[in-house]
């Protein structure tokens, strides 16, 4: 049977279903928001409120871990302060990191710019509604360059979502809190590097990456 027969008894047989799959994917491409970290050493420090550290003290930690992956993975010419040096500073150099500057927090680290991310959410509770159960993450992204002046203001700030499952999908009774706050949390990393790197969007699905 010719190729277009086929494809015409498909489309007859299936509908619009057949015909969003034969549909060749389309793509879009994204500029990056702040596209100017090239080679610099980054710093990412995650703040929590202490309700959140009460309930899942590795909050901090795990949300640093999986920026800072994502970003190993988009950024290759940049360097990191590791994680345990942050949480170092955080945790158990007796220093009172939240009342440093932008700036003294730089040059304690050794880095040149700061991505400071202060959790909002950190939970598996949805938003709308408190009794399903969804990994959901919401932060601001400040990204701090400190010079020789002592400016302290944000070069780039940004607001950042995630939930596992995603909002268009049912809350999920099978996975533990620890199962969905990963998840949630590997979503979030994934999109807030993408705020620092140019890449794709599918129009149909999800992100091309």
């Amino acid at each position: 049977m010719p190729f277009l027969a086929c494809v015409f008894f498909a489309v007859a047989l299936t509908g619009c279903q057949a015909l969003y799959f034969l549909t060749p994917e389309e793509h879009k491409d994204v500029k990056a928001e702040y596209g100017k970290i090239g080679s610099r050493r980054v710093a990412v420090v995650v703040w929590a409120d202490r309700p959140t550290m009460d309930l899942y003290p590795r909050a901090r930690r795990r949300v640093c871990d999986a920026v800072v992956w994502e970003m190993k993975k988009h950024l290759p010419k940049a360097g990191f302060v590791k994680c345990e040096k942050v949480e170092d500073l955080q945790e158990r150099s007796g220093i009172d990191w939240e009342a440093m500057s932008q700036s003294e927090i730089c040059k304690h680290l050794s880095c040149d710019l700061a991505i400071r991310i202060d959790l909002m959410e950190y939970t598996t509770r949805a938003a709308d509604t408190r009794e399903l159960r969804k990994g959901r993450l919401s932060a601001t992204v400040n990204l701090y360059q400190p010079d020789s002046e002592g400016r302290e203001d944000a070069v780039y700030t940004t607001d950042v979502v995630a939930t596992y499952p995603p909002t268009s999908e049912p809350s999920v009774t099978e996975k533990s809190d620890g199962d969905l706050l990963r998840a949630a949390t590997e979503l979030f990393a994934q999109d807030v590097v993408k705020k620092f790197y140019d890449h794709q969007v599918t129009l149909r699905g999800r992100d091309a990456g």
